[in-house]
């Protein structure tokens, strides 16, 4: 592979943050799918017969922003000086701060969707919008840095991400203006909501782990580096389709052929990220796949799914032997890329990123000796894989419960929520442990 002879970078351990700093964020996202799970379960099938109802919208933003952003934002901040040496100006105070603000502007826009309070709108929108724009601007501040040696396609990816995360969160304020001002602001709506859709999920967040992956898929996967062709541009070429299928969704006649071309090629994009890391994790140096790497395998099987149902919908009426219900198979793409790629490569990430974060710092600790346990005992690996099958029924329920909520819509949310408890029981073994070996001696 062209890869093959990449070498591996040394990572810069002395960069990195105190424990707690990254763990409030990795413990608190578990909460809020628990709370979304709450509401579909609450609400049942009125939840998802319109992509336009109120306890949608709040039951999307609690796992886009209350935990798969959030995640990421822990991520960013434990990995930008570790995998970059990139430094974030006052971390130690800011990273409080971010968690505080995107912990309770979730909660308050799931309210507002949820009464439809103008009032509610207003309060979420600018404590997220401050708390967002905190973090972008402290990234931004960090990334004029040169990242080091090795790193400077994973900074590449993350700073694109960076830049959807703000286009993602203007039209996020647009929207909420609409709910606030709607005899005041005339909007398209269903455009800007697509749009906002559309970066948020396949900018911000399809950004963020594509740069991510081109680091840990080798590191803690044990395969060979991606391609160097694609680290360096695959992001890039993926960021400006982005920006070509919103350019043009406006257009009609050829304007609308090159609209459903760029999207074509943008899912075509994706759907080759995912064929290729499918490709390493077969190839990789350990037989047997831990629960990582299961999470991983599912998270790019989903994906190509998502991008299979997404060209299906684009395909002319008559061409297949089949017609798909489109508001369904909308909706399945949407749950394939939030709890089918989003948090399955997050789980899947968080079973190696907690456990290894808790043996550095309880290493650091020099009373402890030789009494801290080896990475992968800190938290039970059969522990994982139940937790891992939980999860990967549970999202296959919820595929199944687009085209029958009625039926199938409150055992998903059940199931859903079991995984989550399960997850966080997990992360919980990990920073009991961490606790009571620090205790035992003292620190």
């Amino acid at each position: 592979m062209s890869g093959a002879g990449v070498p591996r970078r040394v990572l810069s351990f002395d960069s990195n943050p105190p424990y707690t700093l990254p763990l409030r964020f990795f413990l608190s996202a578990p909460l809020f799918v628990l709370l979304a799970c709450a509401l579909l379960f609450w609400q049942g099938d009125a939840a998802m017969v319109s992509r336009w109802s109120p306890y949608t919208l709040a039951i999307t933003h609690l796992l886009v922003l209350g935990c798969i952003s959030m995640t990421m934002l822990g991520a960013l901040m434990q990995m930008l000086p570790v995998v970059a040496g990139i430094s974030l100006p006052a971390v130690l105070r800011i990273g409080p701060l971010v968690h505080a603000g995107l912990c309770g502007g979730s909660l308050l826009l799931a309210a507002a969707f949820s009464w439809q309070q103008p009032w509610l709108f207003i309060a979420a929108g600018l404590l997220l919008l401050a708390t967002l724009l905190l973090f972008v601007g402290a990234c931004t501040i960090g990334l004029w840095q040169q990242p080091d040696s090795g790193a400077a396609e994973v900074v590449a990816a993350i700073r694109q991400s960076l830049a959807a995360l703000l286009v993602t969160i203007t039209l996020g304020a647009l929207l909420a203006s609409a709910f606030v001002w709607p005899a005041v602001i005339g909007l398209p709506l269903q455009l800007l909501t697509d749009l906002h859709a559309l970066w948020g999920l396949l900018g911000w967040v399809g950004l963020l782990v594509m740069g991510i992956a081109w680091q840990v898929v080798p590191m803690f996967m044990v395969t060979e580096p991606y391609p160097l062709k694609a680290r360096s541009r695959v992001s890039t070429a993926l960021f400006l389709l982005l920006c070509a299928v919103s350019m043009s969704s406006t257009l009609s006649g050829a304007g609308q052929s090159f609209h459903q071309l760029a999207l074509a090629l943008l899912v075509l994009g994706y759907g080759g990220f995912a064929a290729l890391t499918l490709y390493l994790l077969a190839r990789r140096k350990r037989p047997s796949a831990d629960t990582t790497t299961l999470y991983w395998r599912t998270a790019m099987g989903f994906l190509l799914l998502a991008g299979l149902l997404a060209l299906l919908l684009q395909l002319p009426t008559g061409v297949l032997p089949f017609a798909l219900p489109v508001y369904a198979t909308e909706l399945a793409i949407g749950v394939l890329l939030l709890t089918g790629v989003a948090l399955c490569a997050i789980n899947g990430m968080l079973y190696k990123i907690v456990p290894f974060l808790t043996w550095y710092h309880l290493q650091e600790t020099r009373a402890l000796g030789n009494s801290v346990p080896n990475v992968n005992q800190i938290i039970p690996s059969q522990h994982g894989r139940w937790q891992y099958y939980l999860h990967g029924c549970a999202v296959l329920l919820l595929l199944a419960a687009c085209y029958a909520p009625a039926l199938l819509c409150r055992p998903a949310a059940a199931l859903m929520a079991l995984s989550s408890l399960a997850l966080c029981a997990n992360l919980l073994t990990a920073v009991r442990l961490y606790r009571r070996l620090r205790r035992a001696v003292g620190a």
